[in-house]
């Protein structure tokens, strides 16, 4: 089979569809000796680097409108000889490709761009869900019928959360929606939790406004503790101004990683007691899987998926909504006041996870979507 994935941002960048598709393309390539063309965005500084997958880079940073063009027109090039698009970013321009291929589309939902766009532009506070029954100015407006209207053209839709499908329906979709969730794979080793006087604590994500990141920097600098150290993996727009908090505090030891690759962010996972995500909203995210299937205990918000995730915070910890410094600040003392009940959260979270969100079944079962797709169209 033939296929050609569409996706936003691709290794160095760090974010879920950054994770995933280099792990499916790898699994569909190696395991069925499926044929895979990646077409993706990127920074001027990694447009030349050389991958091991078959991966095609436009400039994130042209202008819009000749950058839409061309990543249009790269997707008509790609699409032509592919039995099936299979879209994890991108996925306006591949609408308008697709009005010429007339290829059979499955769409990968983890969120909502226009919400995210909005909300780290400062241009709404509500919450995801509310922010879809608001009424906005017309570039808002603008933005979600062009949403509407690229998902609505997909033939299915795979979500991995039982709310963002809710959410598609909302919009009005009436095709097929597949629920299917997000794989990581599990790591041989486990973190050996709390064996040192120095509690690591560690965040993975891209670093805009709605992670809540700089309440965790507050919270931590508010603990005092020169035992405490945060590893903030990532980059995005924020960064900076992240920094600059975080110089406010001298006894807190913060160290902003930047980009790593993947073995770069396995070994500061091995080296982890605490991960923390704040996010006011996640779908379900990859960078929280992967912290519990090496055993770290997590203390994150009870958002999308995570709610099932962590049950009734048997497999983790929950952060109240709205977030807030003092909130982040009592629960990491808490954690600390019995890391024993961690711990065990840490290990019950693991096996969790090897059981639920095993790449190789995940993956599978795009496999079987992929397959039973195309034998629809050929018959």
């Amino acid at each position: 089979m033939k296929i050609l994935v569409t996706v936003g941002i691709f290794p160095p960048d760090i974010g879920g569809p950054a994770t995933f598709v280099p792990e499916i393309v790898n699994y569909l390539q190696n395991e069925h000796n499926y044929e895979i063309d990646i077409l993706t965005l990127s920074d001027n500084q990694n447009l030349k680097i050389k991958d091991e997958l078959s991966v095609n880079k436009i400039d994130r940073n042209l202008p819009l409108p000749y950058r839409w063009l061309i990543t249009i027109l790269k997707i008509y090039k790609l699409g032509k000889d592919k039995d099936l698009i299979f879209v994890n970013g991108l996925g306006t321009e591949t609408t308008i490709a697709n009005i010429f291929l007339k290829k059979k589309i499955i769409r990968k939902i983890v969120g909502d761009p226009v919400w995210e766009r909005a909300y780290n532009k400062s241009k709404t506070s509500y919450s995801f869900d509310d922010f879809q029954e608001k009424n906005y100015g017309i570039s808002i407006l603008l933005q979600k019928k062009i949403r509407n209207f690229s998902i609505k053209k997909s033939d299915i839709v795979v979500t991995p959360s039982q709310h963002l499908k809710k959410f598609i329906i909302n919009l009005g979709y009436k095709n097929k929606i597949e629920s299917i969730n997000n794989g990581v794979r599990i790591p041989k080793e486990s973190k050996q939790i709390f064996k040192q006087d120095q509690l690591n604590i560690t965040i993975l994500s891209r670093l805009v406004s709605h992670k809540n990141i700089e309440k965790v920097i507050e919270a931590i600098s508010d603990l005092n503790n020169p035992l405490i150290k945060l590893n903030i993996v990532g980059e995005g727009p924020e960064m900076d101004r992240l920094k600059s908090i975080s110089l406010k505090s001298d006894k807190v030891n913060i160290i902003f990683h930047g980009k790593l690759n993947r073995k770069e962010i396995d070994n500061i996972f091995l080296n982890s007691d605490l991960y923390i995500q704040a996010s006011n909203y996640e779908g379900l995210p990859h960078s929280l899987l992967e912290a519990m299937s090496f055993g770290i205990p997590v203390l994150c918000t009870p958002v999308g998926e995570c709610k099932e995730v962590l049950g009734n915070e048997d497999r983790g910890y929950f952060l109240d909504l709205p977030v807030s410094q003092n909130n982040i600040k009592s629960k990491i003392s808490k954690i600390i006041s019995e890391k024993d009940k961690a711990i065990i959260k840490g290990q019950r979270g693991k096996e969790f996870v090897f059981q639920k969100y095993n790449f190789k079944n995940t993956f599978n079962l795009y496999k079987i979507l992929f397959t039973n797709l195309i034998e629809e169209e050929n018959k």
